[in-house]
């Protein structure tokens, strides 16, 4: 199996439900060197998605890079469009969904975070959308860039506001531009979180329900979340689940494991379930035993997005593939 490890790098405000919409504090980017232990130790090659407010404030980059360039990582791209120039005067620092934004204002935002990223040094070839907002035009808008790989898709989850994402696979798939969480024939690669339904194609029987207006959707979004699937995701669960949906997701022909976390999840109080540093401590040592395990059980091969891609414009994978040679850069 491989593994793709992509950390939302980005600014404070997250967990508050608002950001500023100018210069916005980022001192949780220097927790980053909390990692470099652990990924020294299990050769992990993370993908680090940069919000604009980060890749904007120079000062990050030469530690961003440095990093990077030490774990053999990628930089990708992390859009917030409610705090990425444009502007509009009556949504600053707000929550808005992607699919209420014109199309011309969600390009231009596009723009300016791309811009902001291609100048540390680095052209994006990764992608994801804040708070996993990744609907048709979104999707629509990064056919016309760069982009080659995506992983703004969450399985089984309902985002803020606009798409819902309940029915999409839980490994890579090529997206039908008109509805990225099925499959089709997109140019790009989707990489979704590993999050596993514990029943398949459960999500079409209650999708089926809220449509005939039987079962409410704020219902089946708190059913799905906390009842009907697991979360391979170490910063929402405990090692003892991690495991079990990874083996699910293995019988089930899985041959991803896609994790994400912020870079604030590594400051004390950067977030509400990590409020001190004992709580760090206590993330980073189920990271670390979770890594062993993957490691020691599954064989695990850890790859960013774009090598992903590189393997997955040869053919689809299989749960026991071991190809590795000739990843595109």
């Amino acid at each position: 199996m491989k593994l793709a490890v992509t950390i939302d790098v980005e600014e404070e405000g997250l967990f508050s439900g608002h950001y500023e919409p100018g210069q916005s504090s980022a001192s949780n980017v220097s927790a980053l060197t909390l990692l470099d232990p652990l990924f020294r130790e299990w050769g992990i090659r993370p993908t680090l998605l940069v919000s604009y407010q980060v890749a904007h404030h120079q000062p990050h980059h030469e530690l961003i890079m440095q990093l990077c360039s030490k774990w053999k990582g990628e930089i990708g791209a992390h859009l917030h469009p409610w705090n990425t120039p444009p502007l509009a005067a009556n949504s600053k620092g707000k929550l808005v969904s992607s699919e209420t934004i014109s199309r011309q204002i969600l390009t231009a935002k596009l723009k300016t975070l791309i811009d902001a990223v291609s100048a540390m040094g680095v052209v994006p070839h990764s992608f994801r959308m804040g708070r996993f907002n990744m609907g048709p035009k979104m999707f629509s808008i990064l056919e016309e860039t760069q982009i080659r790989v995506d992983s703004s898709i969450a399985p089984t989850r309902r985002q803020f506001g606009g798409p819902a994402h309940l029915l999409a696979p839980a490994d890579p798939y090529f997206p039908d531009p008109a509805d990225p969480s099925s499959p089709g024939e997109s140019r790009i690669l989707e990489v979704p979180l590993t999050i596993v339904p514990l029943i398949p194609k459960l999500g079409a029987s209650f999708e089926r329900l809220e449509m005939a207006h039987l079962l409410p959707p704020s219902w089946v979004s708190w059913f799905f979340k906390y009842l009907g699937s697991i979360p391979v995701q170490p910063a929402w669960t405990g090692l003892s689940r991690l495991k079990a949906g990874t083996n699910l997701h293995r019988r089930r022909g899985g041959s991803v494991v896609t994790i994400f976390f912020h870079s604030s999840e590594l400051m004390p109080a950067g977030s509400p379930h990590h409020p001190t540093e004992a709580h760090v401590k206590g993330f980073l040592d189920r990271l670390s035993r979770f890594f062993s395990w993957l490691y020691r059980e599954m064989s695990i091969e850890s790859l960013t997005l774009s090598e992903l891609y590189g393997l997955y414009q040869q053919g689809p994978l299989s749960a026991n593939s071991e190809a590795g040679e000739n990843i595109a850069s």
